[in-house]
């Protein structure tokens, strides 16, 4: 096939590599957003109260997990409230702490994760657009098995893509589940 007398395609090994791009970018950006599911679930651990009330004085380190950087947060600042010689109540405190973990843990982790997940079915329409077009241009046998075995290949690449896709929505929501019941283990220290 030629466009514009410029450069030639052959729409044999256009097909593969534009299937091969595609699904090699799908399977990448999908990989990485496990990769980061991963350190996000390691991170939203949960701790034993008694341990909580043990380090809550103690000073917070990015290996703390979820539940272990609440306990501090909260107890830093009513620490600091409490010399400032004004205290708050203890439930703006707690609900003010949950928006501050729930914010920092979503930012870190889910927001990226959903990038990941919504840059997914645009790439696997792209392969099978592109796939498509070469499907319908191609000037030989409307009937071949070239064309009828394109297609089908064209529209799996948008299959596995959504596949991915839902994936990844699945995973955030359960991370998000996984995170709200951490904070609430860190919201329990005693302050």
């Amino acid at each position: 096939m030629e466009f514009f007398g410029l450069f030639t395609i052959n729409p044999e090994s256009f097909n593969v590599w534009s299937l091969r791009i595609s699904m090699t970018l799908t399977t990448t950006i999908f990989i990485l957003g496990c990769s980061l599911a991963i350190r996000a679930f390691l991170h939203a651990r949960g701790a034993d109260p008694d341990h909580l009330d043990s380090i809550k004085d103690k000073e917070a380190s990015p290996k703390d997990s979820l539940s272990e950087s609440v306990a501090k947060i909260l107890w830093s600042t009513r620490q600091n409230e409490a010399t400032a010689g004004y205290v708050a109540p203890k439930e703006f405190l707690r609900d003010a702490t949950r928006q501050v973990a729930e914010n920092s843990f979503e930012g870190r982790y889910v927001i990226t994760i959903y990038k990941c997940a919504n840059i997914l079915p645009p790439i696997g329409l792209w392969g099978t657009v592109a796939g498509m077009i070469v499907i319908f241009l191609y000037t030989g046998d409307p009937g071949n098995a070239l064309n009828k075995g394109a297609i089908g290949t064209k529209l799996w690449s948008t299959f596995l893509a959504l596949l991915y896709y839902v994936s990844l929505e699945a995973i955030c929501l359960f991370l998000g589940m996984r995170a709200r019941k951490c904070i609430n283990l860190g919201l329990q220290v005693k302050v």
